[in-house]
């Protein structure tokens, strides 16, 4: 029964998968999808590059043919010489493979490259998608932190540089797990890449079993700092008191800083999420416009939305827009979870999942929330 409940699972994770593909007539179908590759070699040598090889197909103990699409295998690992592997999906599932292709086809920076099945020790497989420049107009930055490569080289934008952390199944594709007390990605952002209107969207799950919430960012979703001076700039801190007067949702834009709760008092999760597991994924964007945001209610010139609601912002310290353009002139740092200048104090202090971060030239308020 178990290997029934097995294959049945596997049939119906590939037919999902199949009816989340982008329609032909919306506007991701002109994303690109491809499956980059990490390619362990029994000598010790690693090998990446796309992976070629259009389906992995071999026999197992509840099917004598299965042919499985590569985008839904996460890793292969190869315990001896035989042909036998251990598989996981990405859906989790495990299970053991007897391989029948004799080699798989890697696109790599040496060129195509044949790699032979008995010469594997693993092989880790992960989708990337890349959307072509200017699909989306206004678009600025989109990492889908897929991967490694999707920081070092995002669908959008600034390449990045990719420091520590793990990828795992994302809201959309894999997702970048932040290390707490460090940095595991940053992004150098040209001087004048920001607008004076803008909004930065991204999907977030945070990863703490507490349902209380600490000091600093507990956790600090992610931090934009001048390089220059190491200033914070737009930041998302989840927080029962940052040292500021700030907690609850507190939030730096370019115009300025916002929380929605002001004081110091000692917070639960469910207070900021009353309707929803703050363990869920959650999709956050924070907006400003000098001229107001006529789409929001009270028409604010900066805003952060949960889900597509808007948040309360009961204490703002809003710059002038000359202030505002001085900054936007100067070049930028990106971090996850902070910059690496800045000491512990400004970092995450809680573990949690990144996807889909985006960031526009204007100040965008209708988001697809309930992907």
């Amino acid at each position: 029964m178990k290997h029934i409940a097995l294959i049945a699972s596997i049939l119906a994770f590939a037919a999902s998968a199949d009816e989340s593909a982008p329609r032909a007539d919306s506007a991701d179908s002109i994303e690109k999808t491809t499956v980059n590759a990490t390619a362990l070699l029994k000598d010790g040598s690693t090998v990446k590059g796309e992976f070629l090889t259009t389906g992995i197909t071999g026999s197992t103990i509840f099917c004598d043919k299965l042919t499985l699409e590569p985008d839904i295998v996460k890793s292969l690992t190869f315990p001896s010489t035989n042909d036998a592997a251990h598989i996981e999906l990405v859906n989790g599932d495990r299970f053991t493979i007897k391989v029948q292709d004799p080699a798989f086809v890697l696109n790599s920076m040496l060129g195509e490259l044949t790699i032979p099945r008995k010469g594997l020790q693993s092989l880790a497989l992960a989708q990337r998608r890349a959307r072509a420049a200017g699909a989306e107009p206004g678009l600025l930055f989109h990492c889908t932190f897929d991967d490694e490569a999707a920081i070092t080289s995002p669908a959008v934008g600034p390449k990045g540089t990719f420091l520590q952390g793990r990828f795992m199944p994302g809201k959309i594709g894999q997702a970048l797990q932040t290390t707490v007390y460090s940095h595991n990605a940053t992004f150098e952002l040209p001087a004048n890449f920001f607008h004076t209107s803008g909004c930065i969207e991204f999907w977030a799950k945070i990863q703490k079993p507490s349902p209380y919430i600490g000091n600093g960012g507990d956790p600090r979703l992610f931090t934009i700092t001048q390089q220059s001076t190491h200033s914070t700039v737009c930041g998302l801190d989840i927080v029962s008191n940052n040292g500021c007067g700030n907690s609850g949702f507190s939030t730096g834009t370019l115009l300025g800083n916002m929380a929605s709760i002001r004081g110091f008092r000692q917070l639960r999760y469910d207070e900021l999420y009353p309707s929803s597991d703050y363990r869920d994924w959650h999709h956050y964007a924070i907006v400003w416009d000098p001229d107001g945001i006529s789409s929001l209610t009270g028409t604010p010139k900066m805003a952060l939305l949960v889900d597509g609601e808007q948040m309360p912002d009961i204490q703002k310290q809003i710059r002038s827009i000359e202030a505002a353009a001085a900054i936007i002139s100067t070049p930028m740092l990106l971090s996850l979870t902070h910059d690496p200048q800045l000491d512990s104090e400004h970092t995450t202090k809680s573990p949690f999942l990144i996807d889909e971060f985006k960031i526009w030239d204007h100040a965008k308020t209708t988001f697809e929330t309930a992907l």
